[in-house]
C-alpha cells in the first residue's frame, strides 16, 4: 500500500491586478485627489511600490511618485495633473 504522506495545499486568495483596478476605478465618475492621495498613503503603509500603486489607481508614477516622496523639488502642478488624468481615464478628453 502507498503511504499517502501529502499533506492538503493551503492557498491563500490571489487578487490579480485586473480585480484591484476594478475595486479602485469603480466609483463612476471623477475622483476627488484628497481620497485618492488617502488611497495612496494606505497602499503605501501595506507595502505596495510606487508602480504598483500606480497601475492600481490608475494614475501616473510621476503623481504617486510626488505624494510618496513629497519632494519640494518636483514642480509637477499635481491637482491640474490628476484632474487632466481623470478626465482622459473617463474618456472625457481625447488623448
Amino acid at each position: 500500500m502507498p503511504e499517502d504522506n501529502a499533506t492538503p495545499e493551503v492557498t491563500k486568495p490571489v487578487r490579480s491586478r485586473k480585480s484591484a483596478k476594478a475595486e479602485t476605478a469603480t466609483s463612476g465618475g471623477v475622483r476627488d485627489w484628497q481620497e485618492v492621495v488617502k488611497d495612496i498613503r494606505r497602499l503605501k503603509d501595506e507595502g505596495l511600490t510606487v508602480p504598483v500603486i500606480a497601475d492600481q489607481l490608475e494614475l501616473s508614477y510621476t503623481l504617486v511618485n510626488q505624494v510618496m516622496l513629497q519632494s519640494y523639488k518636483m514642480s509637477v502642478d499635481t491637482v491640474a495633473v490628476f484632474e487632466r488624468q481623470e478626465r482622459m481615464r473617463l474618456g472625457l478628453d481625447a488623448d
